[in-house]
């Protein structure tokens, strides 16, 4: 058998294969981004496509998958241009759902992120969940199951998935780059929220170097070396300028850590409320970001207050700490 998941699938796995005598029609796959669900639905449908139903890994079935190559696998997912799925693209999938099979056998349809469809699209699919065409099977992934309308997941029989345990993350990341010293592994961990698959990608795509371009820079700006202007401009061009967010974050609870568990600690009643509200600071700044807000105007705010924090044992205001106010960042 050549089904190969993280340990933490394998629960799900085994729910997996007891279906298989009495597999339903459309089935919601939900769990944290960055544990492996896409590798997971990838491999449930090769159970579907092998001749075996085994996952072999040998036959015609396993093979056109594993080359991404079956005609009778569709992925729809959101275009890279676009925000959400559109109608004409549910149209399109459901059109290649009536059509018969190329290989005789099972048609499946991943939806990956199906909360990310249209109104039209919703409905649309909604219809074909009701009305499924022979021998079809619907694998819906979703991070934000919650975001999903009760329609769609009162259709779907609902497979949960969690995020590993953060010492059987660690020890699946060092088995995957042995390379990687323990403290690198913690840090890729920490700042990916757990997600091990995110952490390896991490690591692996050198963000590191990154992680402590931010370090030095806040460090230059703690010092008065550079002004929050000189700091930010260069994380605007980085592929991903929103990682500060959680780099803030992550010093954040540190902070707290400290403040709140380590004896003799010089924080302040004032300065652990500073840092409790620049902690929720750091979320609501990742929201205003994603929204139409001055993004380098975002990222100076929240320095600024960073800033404020190491330097105040008086209590503060964030800029970020109502809704209302976003529009001093426009």
């Amino acid at each position: 058998m050549s089904v190969n998941l993280a340990p933490w699938l394998v629960p799900q796995w085994q729910q997996w294969q007891q279906l298989q005598s009495r597999l339903g029609h459309a089935y919601l796959f939900a769990g944290p981004k960055g544990i492996g669900l896409e590798s997971f639905v990838e491999q449930a449908a090769q159970t579907l496509f092998c001749d075996t139903r085994n996952a072999c890994g040998h036959c015609t079935g396993c093979h056109l998958l594993a080359t991404r190559q079956h005609p009778d696998f569709y992925h729809l997912t959101v275009l890279e241009d676009k925000k959400e799925m559109t109608v004409d693209q549910v149209r399109g999938l459901i059109n290649k759902l009536n059509e018969t099979s190329h290989q005789g056998g099972y048609k499946v349809a991943w939806i990956e992120g199906p909360e990310r469809l249209n109104k039209a699209a919703f409905n649309a699919l909604l219809k074909s969940l009701e009305e499924p065409a022979e021998r079809t099977l619907f694998m819906l992934t979703t991070h934000q199951a919650g975001s999903l309308p009760a329609t769609i997941i009162s259709r779907c029989q609902k497979l949960n998935f969690t995020a590993p345990p953060i010492e059987t993350a660690q020890a699946w990341l060092h088995q995957a780059l042995p390379q990687a010293d323990q403290a690198l592994l913690k840090r890729a961990l920490r700042l990916n929220w757990g997600a091990p698959m995110d952490a390896k990608n991490w690591i692996e795509n050198s963000q590191f170097e990154q992680d402590n371009d931010w370090k030095t820079a806040v460090k230059q700006l703690q010092s008065g070396q550079k002004t929050v202007s000189q700091v930010v401009e260069p994380w605007l061009k980085w592929t991903q300028p929103e990682q500060v967010f959680d780099f803030f974050y992550l010093w954040s609870v540190t902070a707290l850590r400290t403040a709140f568990y380590q004896e003799n600690t010089q924080y302040t009643d004032a300065q652990k409320q500073n840092w409790l509200r620049f902690q929720q600071a750091c979320l609501n700044a990742k929201r205003t970001w994603r929204g139409n807000a001055n993004k380098q105007l975002v990222l100076e705010a929240l320095c600024l207050e960073w800033l404020q924090i190491q330097q105040s044992h008086t209590p503060l205001e964030s800029v970020f700490a109502d809704e209302n106010r976003k529009g001093k960042l426009a």
